[in-house]
């Protein structure tokens, strides 16, 4: 009985608690080339279970319930439906041949794709795009290995090498195939070591962070935050991080806070809205949150949250990523004040065939419409790494 009904209520879902069933039947995240099980952080959560299948369990309840019920779970408003044109432009960007996705810094333009699809609830082989994400990712992970682990050589550099790992490390374990999983995990394996290889050991304010080029110099907040966000989703994958290059790369984020300002591109530099952001993902990402003093620096800068007018700024689709994680991982408060303008923000700048246009900052196409859906899908909370 309960079986039948989750089948026929499953066909009622919005794409994103379908996205959470079809996880559940998979079953957990474990590499079948003898990793330690991740988990199955795509199982729908008891608490929204229980809320897709009460009306349908619950013999008491009235008809007319049932239907307002199920017709909020199936409703879907303009942020999915712009959702949904985004990856459907960016599926028609991606070369089918050889994996990667259109643009100038190939790696890093196919790493924020097969982000952009993970973070919407797509898995590899087993949804609309699961056939594009698998071959993303698989092109990730051969130039891992191509490129002894080093992801930047497109031109991305440590920013992009530190955006592929990421894609690499959420992507571990939802393979269907062995063998792909095999390729993910000796791909993510060699960009863990670029990324542990290049982080800064010099006794002086940049000790412990990362910076343009995968060699052990100075440092920025902006380059380490994609690192730090790399290793943290290779822990929950059970990868083994030294303890010393996580609390390392917490002091070297504590150094680059201004006081009652927030954090900041590097230690002694002012703060702006887009450094206070990736301060708070970093410390929160790492639970460096839980002191006193942490608490207040964390506090400090996700004012910037609370106030801020998304709809303008430099680097803007770069910041807005930051904004919407932050204000995610910060919870009711801060995404009650941010996600919504920045949601209204991001739709208005969609053009008809489903791209997002250029803005401030680097590039348009598939950078500026990835990164438009990353921050946009921040509301499924699918991505470990981007869950409060």
């Amino acid at each position: 009985m309960v079986a039948e009904l989750t089948r026929r209520h499953s066909q009622l879902m919005p794409f994103g608690a379908r996205a959470y069933s079809r996880a559940r039947r998979v079953g957990p995240r474990a590499d079948r080339a003898g990793q330690a099980d991740r988990g199955c952080p795509g199982a729908m959560p008891l608490f929204l279970a229980l809320l897709c299948l009460a009306p349908l369990l619950c013999p008491s309840a009235h008809a007319a319930t049932d239907r307002e019920h199920l017709a909020a779970v199936q409703r879907r408003d303009r942020v999915d439906l712009a959702i949904e044109k985004g990856l459907a432009w960016l599926a028609t960007q991606q070369d089918v041949t050889h994996g990667h996705f259109a643009g100038k810094h190939k790696n890093v333009y196919t790493g924020l794709a097969c982000m952009a699809l993970m973070a919407s609830g797509h898995f590899p082989e087993r949804s609309a795009y699961g056939d594009h994400l698998r071959r993303g990712v698989l092109y990730l992970a051969q130039q891992a290995l191509k490129n002894k682990g080093y992801l930047g050589k497109d031109g991305g550099r440590m920013y992009g090498h530190g955006i592929c790992t990421l894609a690499l490390a959420e992507a571990y374990g939802m393979m269907s195939a062995e063998a792909d999983n095999r390729a993910v995990k000796l791909g993510l394996e060699s960009a863990l070591k670029v990324i542990l290889g290049s982080q800064a050991t010099a006794n002086n304010k940049h000790r412990g962070g990362w910076r343009y080029e995968p060699k052990r110099g100075d440092a920025d907040l902006s380059a380490t935050a994609w690192q730090i966000l790399a290793l943290r989703a290779a822990q929950n994958c059970c990868f083994d991080i030294p303890d010393n290059a996580i609390n390392e790369a917490i002091d070297y984020v504590r150094r680059t806070y201004k006081d009652k300002q927030g954090f900041a591109y590097q230690p002694g530099h002012g703060a702006n809205s887009a450094m206070r952001a990736a301060g708070v993902v970093c410390m929160q990402a790492l639970g460096a949150d839980k002191s006193d003093e942490d608490t207040v620096k964390v506090n400090t800068a996700a004012e910037v949250l609370l106030t801020l007018n998304p709809s303008q700024g430099k680097h803007y689709y770069y910041r807005s990523y930051y904004l919407a994680t932050a204000a995610n991982m910060m919870g009711d408060k801060h995404r009650t004040a941010l996600l919504g303008k920045l949601e209204n923000a991001l739709v208005a700048l969609q053009n008809q065939d489903g791209s997002f246009k250029k803005h401030s900052g680097h590039d348009g196409g598939v950078y500026s419409t990835a990164f438009a859906v990353i921050c946009l899908a921040v509301r499924y909370q699918f991505l470990p790494i981007y869950q409060e």
